[in-house]
């Protein structure tokens, strides 16, 4: 199974940092283990000295120390209380044979003790063998204290500890940090993607400038200057996309971009009596088809004609939408200024932006700014270019309108959505005619776009992430 990028990014992000939260969740562990042993070997620690304290006032020799011990009730009730203390399970008085002397389990007197193992080797191991010690078969753990009879040790004082009880209170300890590693691993899953989301961006970007320079857009620049790594990337690629203008064709100038806009009228004429053509048909085709409806009312082949009826209407609408994107427009050119242009459309679609939640910003105030083109043109286009921005944010968002010049003596203005973004199959196809991922719409509105801004042999750029946003940037001939 191949991987994306951003799954690899995500994987890896993710990965990393499982891997330090199991760290840290390991180190948590084998610390709690050692405090925990340590609370209980200060305990049983505590115990043996009391239970020594009765036994050394009652032992007299070796000889009577078995009968002295038996007999006491001080040191059999020293026995009994250690086991009220926490963790502990049992207590005891051994000889040198391991012979139980006095016990708070009174069968065991007179028996020899089994050997269990030593608290103290398992303090003495390091961090892992301490917590293997805990949750090992080896279910009780033992502290065993000397006892001396002057200079001559006879036996030993022996407390019993559970490794259940120490071993439920380090998983009741544990819960808390297995619910942080789980919310350190959602957060860090969530980062990932925002992040990859960041750092894929260069890539659309570069795809959607190459994308342009393929289908033969030699306006197309590499818009990467807030990236400081690739800022370099993007001026190589605006100077390739320069000497390929140099190389192909001349600039123009008004004159020619005029004789241009007429050369486009009198095409436009010529194409415009295309639609009437098949206009006239599809009237006659409805007005029969009405008939024959009347006629076959109640018959079920009159479920078939009125299919064939919303076929025709459906195609009537495409040859009128043909007819507006054909029809022959005259083109004045005149210097145009960019931000009272923006600020004209901002205004005639404030209102249906408050609708939809959207704040508008406008970075567009140097009236020096003009380019050389048909102001209604040009107003229809941006116009088209706002609004369709604006239905990009159902849920609400930022809009931001920008203008710069650029070199080679050209206007650039920038509109910039939060929306949805476009999908990078379609970013290929968005200024074909009839192409449109809207549920109700005609595939019209960016192919007159495109339309108007080659007439002013201008150039338009589209750079979209999904769920992130999208911008269209056009650059136009400087008045």
């Amino acid at each position: 199974m191949r991987f994306s990028i951003k799954q690899k990014q995500v994987l890896g992000v993710t990965a990393m940092v499982a891997m330090v939260v199991t760290a840290l969740s390991l180190l948590h562990l084998v610390n709690l283990a050692g405090v925990l042993l340590e609370e209980g070997r200060a305990r049983a620690e505590l115990l043996a000295n009391g239970v020594y304290n009765q036994a050394k006032d009652v032992v007299t020799s070796r000889e009577t120390a078995a009968a002295e011990l038996r007999a006491s009730r001080s040191v059999q009730s020293a026995v009994d209380a250690a086991v009220y203390s926490q963790d502990v399970v049992d207590a005891a008085i051994v000889d040198g044979d391991s012979r139980v002397l006095a016990s708070t389990v009174p069968a065991q007197v007179g028996t020899i003790m089994a050997a269990r193992v030593p608290l103290a080797e398992v303090l003495a191991a390091n961090g892992i063998g301490r917590v293997r010690a805990v949750y090992a078969a080896q279910r009780t753990l033992e502290w065993r204290q000397p006892i001396a009879l002057g200079d001559q040790p006879f036996g030993e004082i022996r407390i019993g500890l559970s490794t259940l009880l120490v071993r439920q209170d380090l998983n009741e300890s544990l819960a808390p940090a297995a619910l942080a590693a789980g919310v350190s691993l959602l957060v860090a899953v969530v980062v990932a993607m925002l992040l990859a989301q960041v750092v894929l961006r260069p890539m659309h970007v570069i795809r959607s400038s190459l994308t342009r320079l393929g289908r033969g857009d030699l306006g197309a620049t590499l818009d990467l200057r807030d990236d400081e790594e690739l800022r370099e990337l993007g001026d190589v690629f605006d100077q390739v996309s320069a000497q390929l203008r140099a190389a192909t064709r001349d600039d123009f100038n008004p004159a020619q971009l005029a004789k241009l806009a007429r050369r486009i009228q009198i095409m436009g004429r010529q194409f415009s009596g295309v639609p009437h053509e098949l206009k006239n048909p599809l009237n006659a085709m409805t007005i029969h088809l009405e008939l024959l409806n009347q006629k076959l009312a109640g018959d079920p082949a009159a479920s078939h004609v009125e299919i064939i009826r919303q076929e025709v209407r459906r195609l009537d609408e495409r040859v009128q939408a043909l007819m507006r994107f054909v029809k022959p427009e005259e083109v004045s050119f005149a210097p145009v200024a960019v931000a009272p242009l923006l600020a004209n459309v901002v205004a005639a679609l404030r209102p249906e932006a408050e609708r939809a939640g959207v704040g508008i910003q406008v970075a567009c105030a140097d009236s020096a700014l003009r380019v050389e083109g048909d102001a209604a043109l040009l107003r229809d286009a941006f116009l088209n270019l706002v609004q369709n921005a604006i239905q990009a944010m159902p849920a609400g968002g930022r809009l931001s309108l920008g203008c710069t010049a650029v070199a080679g003596r050209r206007v650039q203005v920038r509109v910039e959505d939060t929306g949805v973004g476009i999908a990078p199959e379609n970013l290929e196809r968005i200024f074909e005619l009839y192409f449109t991922t809207k549920d109700k719409g005609t595939g019209m509105g960016l192919a007159l776009v495109f339309r108007t801004i080659q007439i002013h042999d201008g150039t338009i750029d589209v750079e979209s992430t999904p769920g992130v946003g999208t911008a269209f940037i056009v650059v136009l001939p400087a008045a």
